[in-house]
């Protein structure tokens, strides 16, 4: 699915130069834009109700491998917008700020076991490793905005991912805002595709039980997503 926005002012110019300049560097073939600024351009595709109340931006990586050999020096790029490296020197994580702005990037972890960062060598950036972060490469929309171009997870696979990742919060600030997420998202769903995706993965139990107790907290039925 693509969508237009061309001469359509959505987002604010200082998140515009970040997404613009990722996109000329190819980065959206690998990545995804995805946090709470999916939730504000999906209100423009699918005209729901939502208030931004973060201004953070998280980006999604879908191999920490190079793709088609594509080489990016990511912590050179933000330094070059004015943005500053800050790294966690007991995990060695970095990330970039800017007048309150933080920019974050997430990749999939396999597996329970808990690794406090990633280096993704080819891009010269940490990632966060955190469970379910695939999920959010199924079905992607590719948002045009005329002199450049995004990836954003389908509003199905960001459903199904926060179902999941909502029951697994240690901050209840961010499960109540995960599933206020969800509960807004529920009007927009194509439930073919929810089925494809549900049917692409493999679900443990303590996952399935996560999105059934998210769905209950939503007032949203779980055999709708035939599981």
């Amino acid at each position: 699915m693509e969508v237009s926005f061309k001469n359509k002012i959505v987002i604010p110019e200082n998140v515009a130069d970040i997404l613009r300049t990722l996109s000329r560097a190819d980065f959206f073939s690998q990545g995804l834009l995805v946090g709470s600024w999916v939730m504000l351009l999906y209100k423009e595709i699918f005209k729901i109700h939502y208030t931004l109340r973060t201004f953070d931006l998280d980006f999604a990586l879908e191999t920490i491998t190079p793709v088609s050999g594509n080489v990016v020096d990511l912590e050179k790029i933000f330094i070059d917008l004015g943005y500053i490296v800050v790294t966690d020197y007991q995990s060695g994580f970095r990330k970039f700020t800017r007048e309150g702005l933080e920019v974050e990037f997430l990749v999939h972890r396999k597996g329970g076991r808990d690794v406090p960062k990633v280096e993704i060598k080819h891009l010269n950036v940490s990632a966060l490793p955190l469970p379910h972060v695939d999920i959010l490469f199924l079905f992607p929309i590719v948002i045009d905005f005329g002199d450049y171009k995004i990836r954003i997870p389908s509003p199905e696979a960001l459903f199904l991912h926060k179902l999941i990742i909502a029951q697994k919060r240690k901050s209840e600030a961010k499960k109540e805002n995960d599933l206020a997420q969800c509960k807004t998202l529920t009007g927009t769903l194509d439930f073919s595709k929810i089925t494809q995706i549900l049917k692409s993965l493999k679900l443990s139990g303590k996952s399935r039980r996560s999105m059934a107790n998210s769905c209950k907290a939503i007032d949203f039925p779980p055999q709708k997503l035939l599981f």
